[in-house]
């Protein structure tokens, strides 16, 4: 069972399916929001909370379930999807997983195997979502460096010793002490190891 912060997306041009599947999942506990056309699909934007997409694997004309997915990707969406198509094949099944679908079902789909792969979809958008939130909190905590302290932190996830960062920016040995440790402080680094971390992941340094 879902709950109402749940949302499940559906992009089909078969309005019986979008009518089908607005009254199977409401009755679930699922948010729905349905699009007979891909444009205000992607018009209406990723969602913020936890969702997953029910896509229709071929759409009205030449557009494919496939086209939108790959849209989505080049527009940095983390959206977990569930294709439908009414003539699968497992060659068609392969390549879809393939390009990152969460979940292939044939029409007309067992309700309760959508449902069940609704719950996993939603669990992995979850769990990307909580991820991107730490994602942001950690681009918080780096914005309130200062640029010494950033200076400092770069020389030190690079290898250099506090004397040698101390000679490369022209500053006293303490100096370079007081500004690793707050640096570490703002960022929540309990050594140094975890300050190259969460550098890498705030983007402050690059991987190597």
């Amino acid at each position: 069972m879902s709950t109402l912060q749940d949302l499940v997306i559906i992009l089909d041009n078969d309005r019986s399916i979008l009518a089908s599947l607005g009254r199977l999942l409401p009755a679930h506990g699922y948010a729905v929001r349905t699009h007979d056309n891909h444009e205000d699909f992607l018009r209406a934007g990723q969602p913020e909370g936890p969702a997953c997409l029910i896509l229709d694997y071929q759409l009205d004309g030449d557009v494919t379930g496939t086209a939108v997915h790959a849209e989505m990707h080049s527009r940095g969406w983390k959206l977990p999807t569930i294709f439908l198509t009414g003539h699968g094949t497992i060659p068609l099944v392969v390549r879809t997983m393939r390009e990152g679908a969460d979940g292939f079902l044939t029409k007309p789909c067992d309700p309760q195997q959508l449902l069940l792969e609704i719950d996993r979809a939603l669990a992995r958008s979850r769990a990307l979502v909580k991820e991107r939130a730490e994602h942001n909190r950690l681009l918080d905590l780096a914005a309130t460096l200062t640029p010494r302290e950033r200076e400092v932190v770069i020389l030190i996830v690079a290898g250099h010793l506090n004397k040698e960062v101390a000679d490369l920016l022209g500053i006293a040995l303490i100096t370079v002490k007081v500004h690793r440790g707050r640096a570490m402080h703002k960022l929540g680094a309990g050594n140094a190891a975890e300050l190259a971390q969460l550098a890498i992941r705030a983007g402050i340094v690059k991987p190597a």
